[in-house]
């Protein structure tokens, strides 16, 4: 018997952390409750603002623990994909250049 999945698609924002080279903090809120992903992808990328980002995931269950992920900040657009399928994508407010790919590590968490 085949499982269906059901993609959950969730509006919310990923910034990074002014001041702090390589931070980023993201927020969604789903079913009331906020699901923060943060961590450091490293140094280098120039600071980014996207509050019209998008979370693909298919179960709240892949939103828990830390987690690799990577991806790409720039030119106009941010693409995070994490090690277990959701993916945090979005346009920029502003343009970023150069682009940059990145990798690391965050955390989630939800309140």
């Amino acid at each position: 018997m085949r499982q269906i999945i059901t993609v959950q698609i969730a509006k919310g924002f990923i910034n990074s952390v002014a001041g702090s080279s390589g931070r980023f903090a993201a927020g969604f809120m789903i079913n009331n409750l906020l699901y923060g992903f943060s961590g450091d992808m490293g140094s280098g990328v120039p600071e980014f603002a996207c509050y019209n980002a998008k979370l693909t995931y298919d179960d709240r269950g892949d939103l828990t623990t830390t987690r690799f992920f990577w991806g790409t900040v720039g030119m106009d657009d941010i693409s995070f994909t994490v090690e277990n399928g959701p993916v945090i994508s979005g346009r920029l407010n502003m343009p970023v250049s150069p682009s940059s790919s990145v990798a690391g590590t965050g955390v989630w968490t939800a309140d």
